[in-house]
């Protein structure tokens, strides 16, 4: 079955926005790499061109292996060069949920998570790295499939189209 209501075939990140990491990571790394050789230390040398190669897995990945799609009638995520699969039947989701978790920044909170909750499965992605209208069209094509399914105060507000109230996302117990 196909889903076509405006929503892409693949729901990928959006690399603007995680431009960040991406800078960050090869700036250190050649730092590393620049002291590694005016030191003649082949460790350092080794070490940098590791921190660099690990950068360009990483925006590999993102670029064209990290997915969000309906497949087969299940809500399929991809990641870590499709070697990660989470994988959720349409008919059983009975929830979609934002959450935010800790994060290791002072106590500070993730983006809203979307998580899609099966009668089993569950699919947890965090959001910041994707476009909101993409995540609405995927949202709104779940619906459409299965209108049972319920929605949380935030995605609620995706959906209708109204910016999401900062207190309406829950809290992870952990």
């Amino acid at each position: 079955m196909t889903y076509d209501r405006g929503m892409p075939a693949r729901v990928r990140p959006d690399l603007f926005t995680l431009w960040p990491a991406w800078i960050g990571l090869p700036i250190f790394g050649s730092a590393v790499l620049a002291l590694g050789v005016q030191a003649s230390d082949t460790a350092l040398v080794g070490i940098g061109l590791a921190l660099l190669l690990v950068n360009i897995a990483i925006v590999l990945d993102h670029a064209y292996f990290t997915t969000l799609a309906i497949e087969d009638d299940a809500l399929v995520s991809r990641s870590r060069f499709g070697l990660r699969e989470e994988r959720v039947p349409i008919g059983a989701i009975q929830r979609i949920d934002a959450k935010r978790y800790p994060t290791t920044h002072g106590g500070a909170l993730s983006a809203p998570n979307l998580v899609v909750r099966g009668r089993t499965e569950t699919v947890r992605m965090n959001t910041k790295p994707y476009r909101m209208r993409e995540l609405r069209a995927l949202v709104v094509a779940l619906r459409a499939a299965n209108p049972a399914i319920a929605l949380d105060e935030f995605w609620t507000a995706v959906v209708e189209g109204r910016d999401p109230r900062p207190g309406s996302v829950a809290e992870s117990r952990w």
